[in-house]
């Protein structure tokens, strides 16, 4: 029984890294040797492999309502002061001697006021730097470089940097991207399930008789009533990806995260922050997707293999470690072809998706290139030569 559970304990591990994929070389000794043939017009498409875009994070602007705040804090202490007395009592039946103590307490409040800043802007921009370096595909350009150029220029609060500033400081400081964004706002909704599912389980019993899975549906309802409950911090975030030279956004992403602080119906201002943080970074986790497709890692196939009969293939490609690729991260492979506009005669190049995918093995990556599997339809069709690009991470393919 203990064999099977490890067995099983292996294949889930299995399935949620996403991995499981190894090569056996041996099982793959044809060498494919005939190179990709590219157009002369689509030749700039390789130009731009070599091309890795310097990224900056520019301060996020806080647009809800918890940014710096003065706080107080109010907590009381009780002192006691005593006296006893001794007299006569009379009691039904009874009379004896009977001691008193008479008591009077006095109440001191200590308050305490402080300024704070929660700084949640920073909170992103420094989570929002790891993210980058962990996925690859982006030359992150240092905070503190940016900062110093934010200095220059005096713009050192976050407010101040609208989106035109923000392009005139990526200018200055030579970088292909800023990344920058918002949050939104900030809601605070208490749910109490608790008094209606105890409501609804007493009703219930009031009317019949229960069995024991009864109780036990019931006990779970409770359960789950009550992990429910709870004062709910609702944050939402955007992030946008802006193009120094032209000045646009070329990508944005919103995403809105709730946060359970427990059964606390007048949280602290500190309890609040907390759960906003915890919000932002759930936003980040989730914006990871998008921002990964955007600075997908792209590269070129060095080598294909094929095994004896002709029906599987290995493609080995020139990224690896230090590009961030790691098992079970998939590739898409691209043809171009030359296309002739048949009204103006202008010559252009087409980029196809074709319909393969490599994805990277368990035991085959080395600092600087990868073997992957390739499957799909295509995969008899891939060449050495072919442009790659990572598609976009998962989680658990970070």
């Amino acid at each position: 029984m203990k064999k099977q559970v490890l067995l099983l304990g292996s294949a889930v591990a299995l399935f949620l890294t996403g991995c499981g994929t190894t090569i056996n070389m041996s099982d793959y000794p044809s060498k494919i040797r005939t190179k990709y043939s590219v157009p002369d017009v689509c030749k700039g498409e390789y130009a731009k492999l070599k091309e890795i875009p310097k990224v900056a994070i520019a301060p996020f602007v806080n647009n809800s309502s918890f940014g710096k705040a003065d706080t107080t804090t109010t907590n009381a202490q009780a002192s006691y002061q005593q006296a006893s007395a001794t007299g006569i009592g009379v009691s039904s039946g009874a009379i004896g001697v009977v001691h008193a103590e008479a008591g009077s307490s006095q109440m001191h409040k200590n308050v305490t006021k402080r300024s704070v800043d929660p700084k949640l802007d920073k909170a992103i921009t420094s989570a929002l730097e790891g993210v980058l370096a962990e996925m690859g595909g982006a030359d992150v350009y240092s905070r503190t470089d940016l900062d110093k150029v934010m200095q220059e220029q005096n713009l050192q609060q976050s407010g101040l940097v609208d989106e035109n500033t923000i392009v005139q400081v990526g200018k200055l400081a030579g970088v292909k991207y800023i990344i920058t964004g918002s949050i939104d706002s900030v809601t605070q909704k208490y749910d109490d399930y608790d008094k209606a599912a105890q409501a609804a389980t007493n009703a219930k019993n009031e009317n019949q008789q229960q069995d024991v899975t009864g109780k036990l549906l019931d006990s779970v309802i409770n359960f789950g009533a009550s992990a429910m409950s709870g004062m709910k911090i609702t944050t939402r975030v955007t992030f946008k990806v802006i193009d120094v030279e032209t000045g646009k956004i070329v990508a944005s992403v919103q995403k809105e995260e709730t946060k359970n602080i427990g059964k606390i119906p007048n949280p602290a201002y500190d309890q609040v922050i907390g759960g906003i943080k915890d919000d932002i970074m759930e936003a980040l986790q989730d914006a990871k997707e998008e921002l990964s497709d955007f600075f997908g890692v792209k590269g070129y196939i060095l080598q294909v293999r094929t095994g004896k009969k002709h029906k599987e293939y290995v493609a080995q490609i020139n990224l690896g470690k230090k590009d961030k690729v790691k098992p079970g991260q998939t590739f898409n492979v691209f043809d171009f072809e030359e296309v002739e506009d048949p009204v103006t005669g202008e010559v252009s190049c087409d980029k196809i998706t074709m319909n393969v995918e490599l994805k990277v093995s368990d035991n085959q990556i080395q600092g600087k290139t990868s073997w992957t599997i390739a499957d799909g339809e295509d995969a008899p069709n891939i060449r050495p030569g072919q442009v790659i690009k990572r598609k976009a991470l998962k989680n658990s393919l970070f």
